[in-house]
């Protein structure tokens, strides 16, 4: 996570750079991103050992996460999402086309200035995040759709970025994009290693897979609330950002949301996969964008542009911990379907079933032959 460190060191340089030699403001750009309140905090930024700590704890809870939502992914289901994949395509679309113009039109109805919009437009372009599968878990969603659509996503990364950035960015800026493809390629092997060990702990022990999951759904909720707690401390500057970039983060991840789950409505996918294709709209991944802008932009003007992408990751797991809470009220006081996912898998069952009674029927007729 060497953005993490990139952006630590900026906010002191910032600091350092809005104040004169007597102590007065000079730069009207950092006004409002940094105070000599946060003095304090920065020095405790650069402490070696908590970054290091803020490091190892990040990656390893992800990597457990995904571990433990990788054994409630079944192969059958990823086959059936392949063999129709209305939920994967909206998704992919939604992803792909919908949401980097999206975060375009709002950066120039807000009026935002270059800056801070193409740190909009860079955590628009890029793909879903794995966080997504948690509060899919959480909402009784399909997590094989939930990684299908973000494994897809994340590869097309390599080409939709590029492209999407070279479509939209030349309101704002004729400089190109530095795209970290190392930090792409990363986030495949963090993503499908874990899975694939997901995929044969479910396989070889079912019992053992069960309570992996149990446990990557804890350590979803551990994350959660680490990252609001850290996100005060480390980056205090994002809560004096202006009402404007409020306005793009507060809207941006309930658009997204309600995009996904009105489209996918139209489709008529099932309910509880309406639900995943919805999350998996609204949550982007922020160390990807942020590895985008480190890898593009100097220090004096990251911090700016990075108000916007960890406002947004604030304000899109508010937004998917309040969907949770309503779902889980209407769950429990209002009649929901409780069989219509259980009909589903049958569903799949029964499909594959028939395949294979075609497949003995032909192997029997070419015998007979």
């Amino acid at each position: 996570m060497n953005w993490t460190r990139g952006l630590l060191n900026t906010s002191k340089l910032l600091y350092r750079q809005s104040k004169s030699a007597n102590g007065t403001q000079t730069n009207q750009t950092f006004t409002n991103l940094t105070s000599p309140a946060n003095s304090t905090i920065l020095g405790f930024q650069e402490s070696a050992t908590f970054r290091l700590a803020y490091d190892v704890t990040i990656t390893v809870t992800l990597v457990i996460i995904i571990l433990g939502m990788g054994c409630g992914v079944t192969w059958d289901l990823i086959k059936f999402h392949l063999k129709r994949p209305t939920g994967v395509a909206i998704g992919l679309v939604s992803q792909v086309i919908v949401l980097p113009f999206l975060s375009f039109a709002l950066a120039h109805a807000l009026v935002l200035e270059s800056i801070p919009a193409l740190g909009m437009l860079v955590m628009g372009v890029s793909p879903c995040g794995m966080m997504s599968s948690v509060f899919s878990y959480w909402m009784d969603g399909d997590i094989s759709l939930s990684f299908t659509m973000s494994t897809f996503s994340t590869f097309l990364a390599f080409g939709t970025i590029p492209l999407n950035l070279l479509i939209y960015s030349g309101s704002w800026t004729e400089d190109n994009f530095v795209i970290p493809y190392k930090s792409i390629l990363l986030v495949v092997g963090m993503t499908c290693i874990p899975l694939l060990l997901g995929f044969l702990l479910r396989w070889k022990l079912p019992k053992v897979a069960s309570i992996i999951l149990k446990i990557g759904s804890v350590a979803g909720m551990f994350i959660v609330a680490l990252y609001f707690i850290l996100l005060s401390l480390l980056y205090p500057f994002i809560y004096s950002a202006s009402w404007k970039i409020y306005v793009a983060a507060l809207s941006y991840p309930y658009i997204s949301f309600m995009f996904g789950y009105v489209v996918s409505t139209l489709f008529k996918i099932d309910d509880f996969r309406r639900r995943t294709v919805a999350l998996e709209t609204g949550m982007q991944n922020y160390t990807l964008c942020f590895a985008i802008l480190e890898s593009s932009f100097p220090s004096e003007e990251l911090t700016v542009m990075s108000v916007f992408p960890l406002l947004y990751g604030v304000n899109s797991l508010a937004a998917g911990i309040v969907f949770v809470g309503i779902y889980k009220c209407l769950k429990k006081y209002v009649p929901i379907k409780k069989e219509m996912k259980e009909q589903a898998d049958d569903k799949v069952e029964v499909d594959d079933i028939k395949s294979a009674g075609r497949l003995l029927e032909a192997i029997e007729e070419e015998i007979e032959v």
